[in-house]
């Protein structure tokens, strides 16, 4: 009798800790954020049961829509456990993403740049080598809004105003702060205030910001809100500022914001543009990299319903102008379609 009480625990002890070890991530933790939104699958997939954290950015921004339309497609496509994580976005990602704390994270071109070289923000820490990319999605436009009353029409008259330009260390900061520097403004000539997107846009209406830098694909949300209540006025980035930030930040390019894509906008705005890419960490396994992967280019449809900015991810440019390696598990990926050779 007592054997069979003993033999019993010990079944009972090993049930418990192959449970909780099929809970972590590839790093080891045992975590779902508070501000995670959470999709499972129900039928067998590739992943069963597979974590598979996103890192977003702030719930305002494509990121964060396009993150949770992946979450519920990897959760119904593979069975993963997925899930998205508010973040500051583009240099917290990647900083996470280094350390295994989430599995894919969104970031932009020129911040990955910097991080892999070590310059810029992370000069102080040094080169971080261990992201690897999985796609190159859509472009990331800087939009500069302000109320009409502001009377703030050009980066000049930003002088002396009281700016948000973005948090701290954060992917928009970062071009904020390039663009500013390149029209001849320092941050001692403003009042810089570090505020997310959506900090950024309350401070307008509540009248204790002039304007705010949001670095996003279009529509952005944040912008739509304001501009349904308040008129407001999109400052351009002229072409020439641009092609001057080209010569030594390569990853930035020329955009345009289309008339009318806010209430009140009538014309076209020229502005800074740079690509928002999917990275992971070298060390996840291929096989997983090559199902999120095709997961992904399977399911553009189910993006696209998510936010417009998918509807300029395109396989064919998935490869183009990446400041890192590819993972080998998109490689693979690639391969299989005749992207790469």
């Amino acid at each position: 009798m007592k054997k069979h009480i003993g033999w019993a625990l010990v079944l009972s002890f090993v049930v418990i800790i192959t449970a909780a070890c099929g809970n972590q991530n590839f790093s080891g933790e045992n975590r779902v954020s508070e501000n995670a939104s959470q999709s499972e699958g129900h039928a067998a997939g590739k992943l069963t049961g597979r974590t598979v954290t996103i890192l977003t950015g702030g719930t305002p921004g494509v990121y964060f829509q396009l993150g949770n339309a992946m979450a519920k497609m990897y959760g119904e496509e593979l069975d993963a456990r997925a899930s998205v994580q508010t973040t500051k976005a583009s240099a917290e990602n990647i900083t996470k993403i280094s350390q295994k704390k989430a599995e894919l994270g969104f970031a932009t071109a020129d911040t990955v740049t910097d991080a892999y070289r070590g310059e810029g923000n992370f000069a102080k820490d040094g080169v971080i080598s261990n992201i690897r990319a999985v796609a190159s999605l859509y472009p990331n436009y800087m939009q500069i809004v302000a109320p009409k009353s502001a009377k703030v029409r050009t980066l000049q008259d930003l002088k002396g105003k009281d700016i948000a330009v973005g948090e701290l260390g954060s992917g928009t900061e970062i071009m904020a702060r390039h663009i500013l520097t390149a029209a001849g403004i320092r941050y001692d000539g403003i009042n810089a205030n570090y505020l997310s997107f959506s900090e950024g846009i309350e401070g307008i209406k509540n009248g204790t910001i002039d304007a705010a830098f949001l670095s996003s694909g279009y529509p952005n949300l944040g912008i739509m809100e304001l501009a349904a209540t308040d008129e407001v006025v999109i400052i351009p980035v002229p072409k020439e500022l641009t092609e001057e930030l080209k010569k030594k930040y390569p990853a930035f390019d020329i955009g345009i914001i289309p008339a009318s894509t806010y209430k009140g906008v009538n014309e076209d705005r020229e502005t800074l543009m740079v690509n928002s890419l999917l990275i992971t960490n070298k060390d996840m396994q291929e096989e997983e990299v090559y199902e999120l992967t095709k997961a992904l280019f399977d399911n553009l449809e189910d993006l696209r319903h998510a936010h417009s900015s998918a509807e300029k991810i395109e396989l064919e440019k998935a490869v183009q102008k990446l400041p890192l390696p590819l993972h080998p598990g998109a490689e693979k990926y690639y391969k299989e379609k005749g992207i790469l050779k």
